[in-house]
Formats: C-alpha cells, sequence, structure tokens
C-alpha cells in the first residue's frame, strides 16, 4: 500500500537546473553539506512516512537512517535522496535498509555516483521527481578508475533488476571526474528505471532503447545520424523543435528510427507504402496528442509532460515496430531477419 504524499514528491520541481535539456556535464557536483541529513516526514492523513536524505554519504548513514525508521511510529514507505554520492561501502549498508524495508526510492533534484548507482536501483520502485536527474560515471579508488569496484556495482545493479549494459556502458565512458546524467526519459529509455506498478526492467519491464538496437542490430540497415529522422533546420511545430532540443527525446527518435528502417527492410514492395502511410498517420496522432502539452517557452522543467508523453508514444511505437513485448517474451515476433 502506497499511501504516502508521494504525489507531491513527484510534483518538486527541480529550481536550480544548470541545463535546459540533458547532456554531459564534466567536473559536476551538487552544492551538498558536509554529512548526509536526515528528516521523517509523516504523510498528511499519517497512515504512512517517508525518510527524507540530503547530502553526501558517509560511515554512520546507515545505522543513522535504520535508527530514523525504528523511531516512526507509522510504517516507512519512500525515500526521497539527494545526493552527489560519496562512500561505496556505505551507500551498500543504505541499500540493504532500503531492500529490507521495500522503501521506494525518489531521487530528488540530482543523485548521483554511489547514489544513482547503488541506492537508486535497491528501490522496492526506483522513480524521478520532475526535472531531477541521475548522474553515472565510473567507480573510483583513491581518484583512480577502478575497474574491480565497476565490475561489483555494475553485478549489484542487475541483481536489483537493472540491465548490466546501461550502467557498464557508462561507467565506461565516464570517467569519475566526468559524469553522465539521466533525466526520466533517458532513464526509462535505457531501463535504470523502475515505475510504480510496473515489472522490473530485466524481469518484464520496457526498455526500448536497449530493446530497439538490439533488435536491429542484424538487420543491416544503414546508420542514421544520431536525432531525429527529419531536419531539425526545418523545425516549425513545437513538437518538432522540442523533437530537436531535448537531447533524451532525440535518443529514443533515433531508436524509432532504427526500429522503421528495419522494419521497412524486412517488407516486401506491397507492404512498405502500407508501413509508410502507417507511420505517418501514428506521427500525426502522436503529435496532436502531446502537441497541446508543449508550452511557449521550451524550458527543461516545464516541458517535461510533453516530453514524457512523446516518450512513452515512441516507446509503444518501437516495440510495435520491433514486433516484441518484453512482459511476453516468449510470444513475440522478432522482426530482425
Amino acid at each position: 500500500m502506497m499511501r504516502v504524499g508521494l504525489r507531491s514528491l513527484l510534483a518538486l520541481k527541480r529550481t536550480s537546473a544548470s541545463l535546459l535539456f540533458c547532456s554531459v556535464v564534466a567536473f559536476h557536483c551538487i552544492g551538498a553539506a558536509s554529512a548526509m541529513e536526515f528528516k521523517l516526514e509523516n504523510s498528511k492523513d499519517h497512515t504512512s512516512a517517508a525518510v527524507f536524505a540530503r547530502g553526501p554519504i558517509e560511515a554512520g548513514d546507515a545505522q543513522k537512517m535504520q535508527q530514523l525508521i525504528g523511531s516512526s511510529s507509522l510504517p516507512v514507505e519512500i525515500l526521497s535522496i539527494e545526493s552527489p554520492g560519496g562512500s561505496v561501502a556505505e551507500a551498500k549498508k543504505v541499500a540493504e535498509i532500503v531492500k529490507l524495508s521495500q522503501l521506494i526510492v525518489v531521487a530528488d533534484h540530482e543523485c548521483a555516483s554511489a547514489c544513482a548507482q547503488v541506492i537508486f536501483p535497491a528501490g522496492k520502485y526506483s522513480i524521478l521527481t520532475k526535472g531531477s536527474l541521475l548522474g553515472i560515471h565510473s567507480c573510483s579508488s583513491q581518484g583512480v578508475r577502478s575497474e574491480v569496484c565497476n565490475e561489483d556495482i555494475a553485478n549489484f545493479v542487475v541483481s536489483n533488476g537493472f540491465p548490466h549494459g546501461t550502467v557498464d556502458m557508462y561507467m565506461d565512458l565516464y570517467n569519475p571526474s566526468d559524469m553522465k546524467w539521466m533525466g526520466e526519459i533517458a532513464a526509462r529509455c535505457f531501463g535504470y528505471y523502475h515505475a510504480i506498478g510496473e515489472p522490473l526492467p530485466n524481469n518484464g519491464g520496457k526498455k526500448a532503447c536497449v530493446d530497439g538496437y538490439i533488435f536491429t542490430s542484424s538487420s543491416g540497415i544503414k546508420t542514421r545520424p544520431y536525432g531525429p529522422s527529419f531536419d531539425c533546420t526545418k523545425a516549425r511545430t513545437k513538437v518538432e523543435k522540442l523533437l530537436c532540443m531535448d537531447k533524451e527525446l532525440m535518443a529514443s527518435d533515433s531508436v524509432l528510427g532504427r526500429a522503421y528502417d528495419a522494419r521497412r527492410q524486412k517488407s516486401n514492395d506491397d507492404e512498405k507504402p502500407r508501413l509508410k502511410a502507417e507511420q505517418i498517420a501514428w506521427i500525426n496522432r502522436r503529435n496532436d496528442k502531446c502537441s497541446g502539452l508543449i508550452p511557449d517557452e521550451l524550458g527543461y522543467i516545464d516541458t517535461r509532460e510533453a516530453a514524457l508523453c512523446l516518450f512513452l508514444a515512441n516507446e509503444a511505437r518501437i516495440y510495435e515496430l520491433i514486433g516484441f513485448d518484453p512482459a511476453k517474451p516468449s510470444s513475440s515476433i522478432r522482426q530482425t531477419p
């Protein structure tokens, strides 16, 4: 039973965004207090409670969190966390408490490094507040990249139902001094998000960017340039402009293009015109549904609802084109040769 004020948490806005749209940010770190601070808050109807954790992860934090949970007269159901990361060993202890207590982890504002790579995937569900970001990079030992630590974290992520490839790829690409930032759309697309009520990414959940690429990798199609399937210099509508400005939407639209190309290649001469007409009609339906959500000013926070609308449509269409249902993998039809 999820009765705590999750709706209020999810409505929180990220007020100090330094990016209008998500991209790689190097040497970026949250300005945080010198130690993690914990606070317990009861829901408005006094039926459950949430732990709010803010700051770097340091030795002793797990014990403080456990004591706070133990002091609650109400069942604690949520961990809302904002952290630049910190001790991997301590983060694992916090993650163990999260798992034992079956807490929903809500990443707020910025959850980076050990916060994103250890605590976040340990949740019963793992979600972000509006406009919040997850930061992933290589593990380090005394400031030096540690492949042993990276593999340990990747295995931990997999044990919690998240894809090995996603976290492994980002840890490989981004050094300890760098950071790959992901918002909700990229996290969903690459299977690093566990929405409430949905299955885990590796257990029937959706990860359209991963599945779309895998199912088209052997099709022999020509690689498209990264980004939307149309010329962004000619973008006129609000949907086109948002697709061209939002790098996370670009990723899903790029995979969508691959899925369409692979399906078209597999089609015979009679099927190709029908497929093209079907795709155009689908694009029009998607745009009609989502365009009304796009504000006049295309700021990052204010476009999240519209961006999610476009992404969810892209996600569903990717799975239609590749003929794969992650919830029923044995009955799905692969579209790749």
